[in-house]
């Protein structure tokens, strides 16, 4: 007996992409709940005590680590789709 992958995918099911902005951001919804619920409270007790201490000076260190993050995510959310690992 022989199962169908569960990874496959089907042409037919395949959504067209939005065309039109609020049809953008209806897209878009979903994957912002699923970022804010991704921060932890240790980045909050984190990044506040790092601006507490340090200031604006330290300000460019939590936007870089803001942005690496987000580019950290997307290749394991890559990696698990292609993969179908995680």
């Amino acid at each position: 007996m022989q199962t169908q992958d569960p990874y496959s995918l089907d042409d037919t099911k395949v959504l067209d992409p939005p065309d039109s902005f609020k049809g953008t951001i209806k897209h878009l919804g979903p994957g912002f709940i699923l970022s804010a619920s991704i921060v932890g409270s240790g980045e909050l007790v984190a990044t506040t005590q790092l601006g507490a201490g340090a200031g604006f000076v330290a300000m460019w260190v939590i936007l870089v680590s803001c942005l690496v993050k987000v580019a950290v995510q997307l290749e394991f959310g890559k990696r698990a789709i292609m993969t179908g690992e995680t």
